[in-house]
């Protein structure tokens, strides 16, 4: 038995490391680099905070644990930063309703409190802006799931499984209805299974193999800000605003902006973000930065006057229920599945990677795959 992975962000590599630490023949391909698309472009936060009660959140709660692992396992590469999060309520309609959003959360085993105002300008001296209260997570982290995933695929490699990048996968090929591997440029790469693991590009090839799986990218756009001296602590927590739970949650196609702002190891900050349906357009718009950057500044005024020094896109792979698809496919035997976790792809990806080797080498999968049943659209 042997099994291919499409696509080397963190989930594929995830994969390709569980399956090869249980001894499993693995090859991960992908087209371009290990991380170089969504896994490296994100902010790389693993968040339980901003979720509520629900199948993701489970998955979440599970994720968390494997990161603690993955920072015993990898030490400083992984750039864990346990510095919590802070969801922060400007507006006193999203605040009314954190009260009940904190109970069914501390229900899932999520720790958190409720903080009032004046507590939360103590533990951030930087918000000045107005605000009704805030909810404080303190297990919530940053980490470079960039460099996660190139650790992971690394070891994958030295465990005995092969990495092929540049290496860009035409089709999932299939024998009778069932899988046989993957074409690359022309050439077939037999396998008796293979995963699923594009991202925002998995659908055509989901699609050519019998699948239908509607997902599709969700455009975002993030600024680097650049403090007048670097300094890691000008925010000491991960601040999201309320309003960016309604965000996740829309299914709207238009641009959609919500707060989210954070320091960076070398002392900038990143401000984001921005939500729409758009395919993949790169285009970098300024004028949305310097929106989001004035939207930071009505929390954090000092952020106004700070120039804006860098920005990019990436695609968050979005499905239409907002639940990622995990698991075997029944529809198309020794398909297997792990894309549509949109903006919490970093978060889930290493526990998604754990599930998908425990499905293929028949163990007990450590959280109920059913809600994410990759055949659910067809």
């Amino acid at each position: 038995m042997s099994t291919i992975v499409v696509g080397a962000g963190i989930v594929g590599a995830s994969t390709a490391f569980e399956l090869a630490q249980r001894g499993h023949p693995v090859t991960l391909v992908d087209r371009g680099g290990v991380a170089t698309e969504t896994t490296g472009l994100g902010e790389g936060n693993v968040l339980a905070g901003d979720k509520d009660a629900g199948p993701e959140l489970e998955l979440t709660v599970a994720g968390l644990a494997v990161y603690r692992e993955l920072e015993d396992r990898l030490g400083a590469v992984a750039g864990i930063r346990r510095k919590g999060s802070l969801i922060v309520h400007p507006d006193a309609r999203t605040w009314a309703a954190e009260p009940a959003r904190m109970e069914r959360l501390a229900g899932a085993g999520v720790a958190g409190r409720l903080v009032e105002p004046g507590e939360v300008r103590a533990l951030e001296p930087a918000l000045t802006g107005p605000v009704q209260g805030a909810s404080h997570f303190p297990d919530d982290l940053q980490c470079d799931p960039r460099g996660i995933a190139r650790a992971l695929a690394r070891r994958a490699q030295a465990l005995g499984g092969d990495v092929r990048t540049d290496a860009l996968v035409d089709e999932i090929a299939l024998d009778g209805g069932r899988v046989a591997g993957v074409r690359v440029a022309g050439e077939l790469l037999a396998a008796d299974t293979v995963v699923l693991a594009a991202g925002p590009w998995s659908a055509p090839l989901a699609g050519g193999a019998g699948l239908p799986l509607p997902v599709a990218p969700r455009k975002g756009q993030l600024a680097r800000v650049r403090l007048p001296e670097p300094d890691e602590q000008f925010l000491r927590h991960k601040l999201v605003d309320g309003d960016y739970l309604l965000s996740v949650a829309s299914a709207a196609d238009d641009r959609q902006i919500s707060t989210v702002v954070e320091t960076t190891a070398d002392g900038a900050v990143i401000v984001g973000s921005s939500r729409e349906r758009a395919g993949f357009d790169l285009t970098v718009d300024l004028d949305l930065a310097a929106a989001m950057r004035a939207r930071a500044a009505r929390l954090i005024p000092a952020l106004a006057s700070c120039p804006i020094d860098d920005v990019w896109v990436g695609f968050r792979p979005w499905l239409p229920d907002h639940l990622p698809a995990i698991g075997a496919s029944r529809a198309v035997p020794g398909l297997v599945v792990g894309t549509g976790h949109e903006g919490s792809g970093v978060a889930l990806g290493p526990v998604t990677g754990r599930l998908l080797a425990q499905v293929i080498c028949g163990e007990e999968p450590a959280v109920d795959l059913a809600p994410f049943d990759p055949d659910r659209f067809a």
